[in-house]
C-alpha cells in the first residue's frame, strides 16, 4: 500500500510540481488543497501518512494543521519560498524545503521521515 500524503498548497502551479515529484515517487497525492480549513478538513476525513504544507495560505498560516498533525503524530514538511522564523520554533520537529530545492530534497526528506 503507497503512503498517502496530504499536499495543502494555494499557488496551483506550486502544487502541480509537488504532486508530480510525490507521484513520481511512488506516493499517493491527497489534494493539493488550498485552504487551512479545506486542509484540516481532509485530516479529520482520513488521516495520511504524512503531509506537506506551505506555510502561507490564503486563510492565513497552517499552524492550527501542523498542531493537528502533531497530536495524530503524523509527521510533516514546510515547504515554503522563504523561512518562517516563528513557525519554525512552533514547530522545531518539522523539516522546511525551500520551494527553490523541491526537486532535490522533497522525497529525500519524505522517505526519512516515514522510515
Amino acid at each position: 500500500m503507497r503512503n498517502r500524503i496530504l499536499l495543502v498548497e494555494d499557488d496551483p502551479a506550486v502544487a502541480a510540481v509537488i504532486a508530480d515529484i510525490l507521484e513520481g515517487a511512488d506516493y499517493a497525492v491527497d489534494g493539493p488543497y488550498q485552504t487551512l480549513v479545506d486542509g484540516i478538513a481532509a485530516v479529520a476525513d482520513d488521516m495520511p501518512s504524512a503531509a506537506v504544507l506551505d506555510i502561507r495560505l490564503r486563510d492565513g498560516d497552517v499552524g492550527l494543521l501542523a498542531d493537528d498533525l502533531d497530536l495524530y503524530d503524523i509527521p510533516y514538511v514546510f515547504c515554503s519560498g522563504a523561512p518562517d522564523f516563528a513557525m519554525m520554533r512552533r514547530h522545531p520537529v518539522a523539516p522546511l524545503i525551500l520551494k527553490q530545492a523541491l526537486s532535490t530534497e522533497l522525497v529525500r526528506t519524505l522517505r526519512n521521515l516515514l522510515h
